[in-house]
């Protein structure tokens, strides 16, 4: 889609403040991450217009080295301005997205298609906004913005770690669950979830690859050295084109589509790097097995905890929410993941609080999903029940 992102520039690509030097000259500050968006937006094609009623040099300045021609300044009249760049780039006021922090704009936000807020926007911005970055005004909300729009129409890469010397069952990847083997059934089931535009099986054994090619599938082999399955997610990941990457696990061979569908349109309606689903714990087994990940989640469905026990310490089973272990993520936020370091994880022995504890937000999606994970060859008589 052909999208203008209009910017407002006090108090969205600066933090509002005017800095003086000891001869009177004035200072802004830009942040390099907005910039880095900036530029990434228009080399893939994106257009963008600053939009301020204040007249700088500086701005004029900043605009040429981040490469975005469209410069409007000294405007009172933004919701008009707004109209006419739709007209000056040939589109609908649909295709505008709007961003601003000032209370004075709420008629140029209702004009353009998209409205967007930094997080210290003024209150009643940030009810009218349809997006509301989680990063401030001039520390990183354009680039967060832009992020979140470019998911909307980036492709989605689907990728299934399977590696073959499991701990608890070596070759669990190539074991024949109801005549299929289980990396075939997990794969299949992918393929029918409309979300997922390209497939592939990361693993570090060349007997997997040559299954799933067999079957006419797509497989490639990664480090052995990998300590989780998002890292070997990331190695397949940062060699593709695509802005969203979904991390199946390759032990769930009754993964359901739906949940898959449903959890990338949670990352692609949220301002957030990366979605998973939960869904309701039936029984009290459950409850108490320290196999089952529970999860608490805030009124926006931003996940506050997960723990292998019992959370809150006094939930009862239909109070309850277990984590389904699938993600979908921006390309840049695995990216990130995959650096960043946690003593939490660690402790739980659960890869997702590498995120909470280092600040980033983790947007849940309540499904419907009887879970049927292999840890064991016991669980394949269980799981073949359900074929």
């Amino acid at each position: 889609m052909n999208r203008l992102v209009v910017l407002d520039v006090d108090g969205v690509l600066t933090d509002g403040r005017i800095n003086i030097g000891q001869s009177g000259e004035i200072f802004k500050s830009f942040d390099v991450k907005d910039g880095y968006g900036i530029s990434q937006w228009i080399s893939s094609g994106g257009d963008i217009a600053f939009l301020t009623g204040r007249s700088s040099e500086l701005l004029e300045q900043r605009a040429s080295e981040l490469g975005v021609k469209t410069v409007v300044q000294g405007v009172s009249d933004k919701e008009s301005k707004i109209s006419e760049l739709a007209d000056e780039f040939g589109i609908s006021l649909d295709d505008v997205v709007f961003m601003t922090d000032e209370q004075g704009d709420v008629g140029a936000m209702d004009q353009a298609g998209i409205s967007a807020a930094p997080a210290d926007a003024v209150s009643e911005v940030r009810e009218l906004a349809d997006i509301v970055t989680t990063a401030n005004g001039g520390d990183g909300a354009v680039r967060e913005l832009l992020d979140t729009l470019r998911v909307d129409d980036t492709p989605v890469l689907g990728v299934i770690p399977a590696r073959y010397a499991s701990t608890r069952f070596p070759g669990k990847p190539l074991v024949k669950v109801g005549g299929k083997r289980m990396i075939q059934r997990v794969y299949e089931q992918v393929q029918k979830a409309d979300s997922i535009d390209q497939i592939v099986v990361a693993t570090d054994d060349n007997r997997i690859v040559e299954a799933v090619e067999s079957f006419g599938g797509s497989a490639r082999m990664t480090s052995s050295d990998h300590g989780s399955g998002t890292d070997r997610v990331r190695e397949v990941a940062a060699n593709v084109d695509a802005g969203i990457v979904v991390n199946i696990q390759g032990d769930e061979p009754l993964i359901s589509p739906q949940v898959i569908d449903a959890t990338v349109e949670a990352l692609r309606s949220n301002p957030v790097g990366i979605a998973t689903p939960i869904t309701a714990i039936e029984s009290e087994s459950e409850l108490t097995n320290e196999n089952t990940v529970k999860v608490v989640v805030d009124c926006s469905g931003r996940a506050l905890f997960f723990s292998r026990s019992k959370i809150p310490s006094r939930a009862t089973v239909d109070e309850a929410w277990k984590h389904v272990g699938l993600y979908a993520f921006t390309k840049q936020q695995l990216l990130t993941y995959t650096e960043l370091e946690s003593s939490l994880e660690s402790q739980e022995d659960l890869e997702q609080l590498r995120l909470l504890e280092n600040g980033y937000d983790v947007q849940t999606v309540e499904v419907e999903y009887l879970g049927a994970e292999v840890n064991v060859p016991e669980d394949i008589q269980r799981v073949e029940k359900y074929l």
